[in-house]
């Protein structure tokens, strides 16, 4: 396992100190602080165990606080970009074909399209490789 060692520099021991006193970050935002705070090496570094302990966290949180700070800086108290899903499977084309679906004639002895029947036409047709129930669902909820 990788141990990330801490380092602060004393503009980022500052800004760390300036966040935990103002009390008007979020507490997610203070217990970073005061995790990299403790994880200084340049002072003196608490273990793991008594940083959790401390701060009412697991040591997998205090590990993965230290990775993020070790990959990010202090950009680690800015949200990430959230990435869309690009494997989205209804397409316009998919969706087309699921509404002609919807409309057309029910499967012989139903009343009328059940959504699992409707995936398994799409897949019978060849317009998706796989597709589930609640896709379905979704996509004519729209």
């Amino acid at each position: 396992m990788i141990k990330y060692r801490i380092n602060l520099l004393p503009e980022e021991r500052v800004e760390l100190t300036a966040k935990v006193q103002k009390g008007k970050a979020t507490v997610k935002t203070v217990q970073k602080a005061y995790v990299l705070l403790a994880s200084d090496e340049t002072v003196e570094r608490q273990s793991e165990a008594d940083i959790a302990t401390t701060y009412c966290l697991s040591i997998r949180s205090v590990e993965r606080i230290r990775k993020d700070f070790c990959e990010r800086g202090m950009a680690v108290f800015t949200p990430k970009q959230r990435q869309p899903r690009s494997d989205k499977k209804i397409t316009g084309e998919v969706e087309a074909h699921l509404i002609a679906i919807v409309c057309s004639e029910p499967p012989a002895g139903e009343r009328r399209w059940k959504l699992q029947a409707i995936a398994d036409r799409l897949v019978e047709l060849q317009v998706v490789d796989s597709l589930s129930h609640t896709s379905v669902a979704t996509a004519l909820k729209k």
